[in-house]
């Protein structure tokens, strides 16, 4: 329950079991059931918000699933809460990173105003908890974050990709001194109204005299269609000022279920008459059957029975939705909407179908609303987004429930609206709504944006506000475990707000001091987090320099500053232009896939040789190991982690089994990431006690020891040989070279950092100005104790170097993401002591050429720094959890 409770009677429940999930799901057609308005409701699609609950979607996020129940325990309200930074940023009239922090809501429902009243405090109660200063929904976390409240027209039902909700509802949030963000109407076209001309379809010699021809599409292609169309879709809506490029695995996950729905004569495209039949749209259009009915059959779950019920009774959905339809920018102008739209119109009349429906078209936008007005079609609801500011909130626009009044066939448009090119007609429709199924963000309308009264101000300089999101942000960053041994902390800002300086240490409670004794791990953990720290900057026109580096292992200080007006927009800080300009999307859409994994030869060469060449700058490359020498060594690997009491009980102390564990929302790897089925959970989660460790562990260890001897033969060199199963991922070691003049040795024997070379390496990376460096070659250089040397492979490996490295690391996994791959890793294999060796064996048995060589001739990158698969997902991604999400 939430700090100030409830203030109606009701018990606010956040959802944690699949029970609590059932009951969300299902209070949908309950409580439209007990209002008499199950023919009025869209239901959410259930696999939607099993994959919201469980983090194993498309949205980056962490979502809040609550529910409101009451004194007999029965759930009479729901809501769901978010945060998006990428949508905090669109919305926002500032820098992007400089925006509020945003809490948005969503997925409402309510038995009643009493009900909704106590929903609308339970958000603003987690605004405050989370330290938001904005409230904006209702939006769903979708990969295209769609929603709205409808505010007139409640007597209309609702339809397939759009909301409804009583009029109660928007009664209560206008009330709640919410103001309207991007008014809006949906709209409806009676096919017996629109005029002949207008639903003639064209003909192959209009084709042939526009230069153009239509390309069949059938249901069995729908995902040609989506990658033909996907070029198309990105250019024709990146002019709106909150659309983020839709990549083609998002697009191909919303477009999945299409192939069942789709009517083939309902989607048009549009390509030139001597182009491929691989080649971009120019124009195109999605229509689908209104599936709404199904989905209220079936409570919004898309089961066998749905399925089976949509097939049965296709032939009765004579309502049509326009999900979304655009032309490419280079062909604006030309008038292709124009026979697009007649050859939409055309199939709908020849299919028997009874109306269009269309989602969300702005009132700013009257060009749109025009050319379905010019067709005989209407508007039905009203709808908008709800925008509440909790500090210092400007005067916006007051929420007022009305009916509509709109009549767009009063609107001063003509025919030229469908062939001038204008953005209003040959983007028709593309505002969020319209595009809601494909990945689009919440926009006010399919040309310029509507916000009511002025948007969050930009902040005059560094704040600790801004620092602490930017913290926030750069906690998205991987490390060990999932340890997240970073402690950052505000040490100072300049009064004038220009310059700040962050101070990182470590939490020793979060090190690995059994599986991690040199703290490689450790350092490449904090690596990364520098990195994400500075992406994030960036984006806030930020930029972060390494300022010094004292200390090694669990005592490393890094001292940062963070200087305003320097950052490069939108991108990592670092020099090296073969890398892209990495973002806090690239961040958050960043996941480790523990399941299985598909080779994409293609994509994996294209991203290693952009990364070889990056990394060249460090000292590092990735090299590939054989699929047979991989299996064996992890084997190994394997092996030595369970076999070893003091790794295996440290790991134990990491993992997540029990989702009811407070911690399992915060740190360590979960029982779900895991892929470890919920009966092997529950009873790993029984075991798994501190007390039962060590001897659970020193149990292990017994059991395995007879067959040590087999994991302990000697491995002859590794044979070339193809992987052991076709699709098998690819695997990589990041490998580090190792040059005399990178270590010098101390009086004691000790190896040490050359502070030359800590200062080179520093300003190298992109890690501080020639100021910074300066600094930072006066810092004394810490060296790893003694014991630890003799379990070190290569001497003096500083730990400015190996921060530079997890820098690196970060970098090279965001760009595998951006060629849609994900990486399982095995940190086991280059922390096994035998393993490591092999490994340094086959890579000093690399004779490379060029700069790949020192200039003796010897191998340069033979030391392993990190170890994982490379391929894409084949299945959805659980989501690891952090300590700044909870």
């Amino acid at each position: 329950m939430e700090a100030g409770g409830p203030r109606s009677g009701l018990t606010r429940r956040r959802v944690t079991t699949k029970a609590e999930l059932r009951g969300f799901i299902d209070l949908t057609a309950s409580i439209a059931s007990a209002r008499g308005e199950s023919d009025h409701v869209v239901p959410l699609v259930a696999s939607d918000i099993t994959a919201w609950a469980s983090g194993s979607g498309w949205f980056a996020e962490e979502v809040e699933l609550w529910l409101l129940t009451d004194d007999s325990g029965a759930a009479v309200g729901r809501v769901l809460c978010h945060r998006s930074r990428l949508l905090a940023e669109r919305l926002s009239d500032g820098p992007g990173a400089q925006a509020p922090e945003t809490l948005f809501f969503g997925a409402l429902e309510a038995l009643d105003a009493a009900v909704i009243e106590e929903i609308i405090a339970l958000v603003l109660d987690r605004a405050d908890a989370l330290g938001a200063c904005r409230v904006f929904g209702p939006v769903s976390p979708l990969p295209n974050v769609t929603g709205g409240l409808v505010t007139a027209g409640f007597e209309h039902p609702g339809f397939f990709d759009t909301a409804w909700n009583p009029e109660f509802i928007a009664e209560a949030f206008a009330a709640a001194g919410f103001s309207t963000w991007g008014p809006a109407q949906t709209w409806e076209v009676r096919l017996d109204a629109v005029p002949r001309a207008r639903a003639t379809a064209v003909s192959p010699a209009e084709w042939s005299e526009h230069g153009l021809r239509r390309r069949p599409v059938t249901r069995l292609g729908m995902r040609g269609f989506a990658a033909r169309l996907l070029p198309t879709l990105n250019a024709a809506f990146s002019a709106l000022p909150y659309f983020t490029q839709i990549s083609p695995a998002q697009l191909r996950s919303q477009m999945a279920g299409l192939s069942v729905l789709a009517d083939p004569s309902l989607i048009v495209d549009v390509v030139g008459a001597e182009e491929g039949d691989d080649a971009p749209s120019r124009c195109f259009a999605l229509v689908v059957p209104d599936p709404v009915p199904v989905l209220r059959r079936h409570g919004g779950r898309l089961g066998p029975a749905a399925l089976w019920d949509l097939l049965r009774h296709r032939s009765r959905l004579t309502d049509a939705v326009l999900i979304i339809q655009g032309t490419d920018p280079r062909f604006q102008g030309q008038g292709l909407l124009s026979l697009v739209t007649r050859e939409v119109y055309a199939g709908l009349v020849a299919g028997g179908y009874r109306r269009l429906r269309v989602t969300f078209i702005a009132e700013d936008n009257p060009a749109s609303a025009a050319v379905f007005a010019k067709a005989g079609g209407t508007p039905l609801h009203s709808l908008c987004f709800l925008d509440r500011r909790l500090e210092s909130a400007p005067e916006g626009t007051d929420l007022v429930v009305e009916r509509p009044v709109a009549d767009a066939s009063d609107t001063a448009a003509t025919d030229d609206a469908d062939t001038t090119g204008s953005d209003a007609s040959d983007v028709e429709g593309a505002d969020a709504s319209d595009t809601t199924r494909t990945g689009a963000s919440v926009t006010a309308g399919s040309g310029t944006s509507v916000t009511a009264g002025p948007g969050p101000q930009s902040s005059p300089g560094i704040s600790a506000r801004l620092l602490t999101s930017l913290f926030r942000t750069a906690g998205r960053a991987p490390s060990a475990h999932n340890t997240q041994p970073w402690m950052p902390t505000v040490a100072g800002i300049a009064e004038d707000g220009a310059v700040a300086e962050v101070g990182l240490t470590v939490d020793p409670d979060r090190t690995l001091p059994a599986g991690d004794p040199r703290s490689e791990d450790l350092h490449l953990s904090l690596g990364c987090w520098i990195e994400a720290f500075a992406i994030a900057a960036a984006e806030a026109d930020l930029a972060v320099d390494v300022t010094s580096v004292d200390g090694w292992g669990p005592g490393l200080t890094v001292g940062l500053d963070v200087r305003s007006g320097a950052g490069r927009p939108g991108g990592s800080d670092s020099p090296v232009a073969a890398w892209p300009s990495f973002t806090v999307a690239d961040l958050e859409h960043r996941q480790v896939d523990r399941g299985p994994l598909a080779r994409d030869e293609a994509a994996l060469d294209s991203a290693v040789e952009t990364a070889n060449i990056a990394l060249a700058q460090s000292g590092a490359r990735l090299v590939e190991v054989t699929d047979g020498l991989w299996a064996r060594l992890l084997d190994r690997a394997e092996h030595w982690s369970f076999s070893t009491p003091a790794v295996f009980t440290e790991t134990l102390a990491w993992l997540r089994f029990d989702p009811r564990d407070p911690a399992y929302r915060e740190d360590g790897l979960t029982a779900e990431c895991l892929r470890i089925p919920s009966f092997g959970a529950r009873a790993a989660a029984l075991l798994n006690r501190a007390p039962l460790r060590p001897f659970i562990a020193r149990a292990v260890s017994g059991a395995l020891a007879p067959i040590a001897w087999f994991t302990r033969r000697p491995q002859g060199p590794a044979a070339e040989t193809p992987p052991r199963r076709t699709g098998a991922p690819h695997h990589l070691i990041l490998a580090a070279a190792e040059a005399a003049e990178d270590t010098e040795v101390a009086d004691d024997g000790t190896p040490a950092a050359n502070p030359t070379t800590i200062a080179s390496a520093v300003a190298d990376s992109g890690q501080a100005d020639s100021a910074s460096a300066a600094r930072a070659d006066t810092v004394p250089a810490d060296t790893a104790p003694a014991d630890v040397k003799a379990m070190a492979d290569v001497a003096g490996m500083a730990a400015v170097r190996e921060l530079r490295l997890g820098r690196d690391l970060l970098r090279t996994w965001l760009l595998f993401d951006r060629a849609g791959l994900r990486v399982d890793v095995h940190s086991e294999i280059k922390d096994c002591p035998e393993a490591h060796a092999s490994l340094r064996d086959l890579l000093g048995r690399q004779k490379c050429a060029g700069s790949e060589t020192l200039p003796d001739g010897s191998a340069r990158f033979t030391r392993p720094i990190a170890a994982f698969s490379v391929g894409r997902s084949t299945t959805r991604v659980p989501r690891s959890h952090r300590r700044s999400d909870a």
